[in-house]
């Protein structure tokens, strides 16, 4: 087998399969940590900013959990089909109320880039978090054989 095909094999492999859906799941979930922190640190600036939206500001006071407690779950697999499902619908609802107007600088990337994550999310539902997962622990390693069979 020549390089070519040693690259492959190690591309088209379990174990990098699992390693890549382990690295998706930190990489997704890194924002939802980051700026779930951030909003508890700025509250009134961020109620202020929801508010903007004609949305009550006390909402942080489910946001910000909703946020960090998802994007903990996607972290570290556990129930990760539920947080992925959870994560995702957040990432259609959010930019529809907070980034509609295109002309301010910033607001379009922002919008595309949360209908992307939505995706991201997407395919880690349709996958499961893969091996290197609580979900995965708690099926009892059962779901070793396959990266979607690992569940939430």
């Amino acid at each position: 087998m020549g390089p070519v095909g040693m690259v492959r094999a190690v591309l088209s492999s379990e174990p990098f399969a699992n390693l890549l859906l382990l690295v998706a799941r930190l990489l997704l979930a890194t924002p939802f940590l980051v700026f779930g922190t951030m909003k508890y640190l700025n509250q009134a600036k961020m109620m202020a900013v929801v508010e903007r939206a004609n949305i009550p500001g006390e909402v942080l006071y489910f946001v910000i959990p909703y946020q960090i407690l998802c994007g903990l779950a996607v972290a570290l697999g556990f129930m990760t089909r539920w947080a992925a499902f959870l994560l995702g619908g957040f990432c259609i609802v959010a930019p529809l109320l907070y980034h509609m107007d295109w002309t301010r600088g910033g607001e379009l990337g922002a919008f595309t880039k949360d209908f992307a994550t939505a995706g991201g999310f997407a395919v880690l539902w349709l996958h499961g978090p893969g091996k290197y997962s609580l979900d995965a622990l708690r099926a009892g390693r059962r779901s070793a054989g396959s990266p979607k069979a690992a569940s939430a």
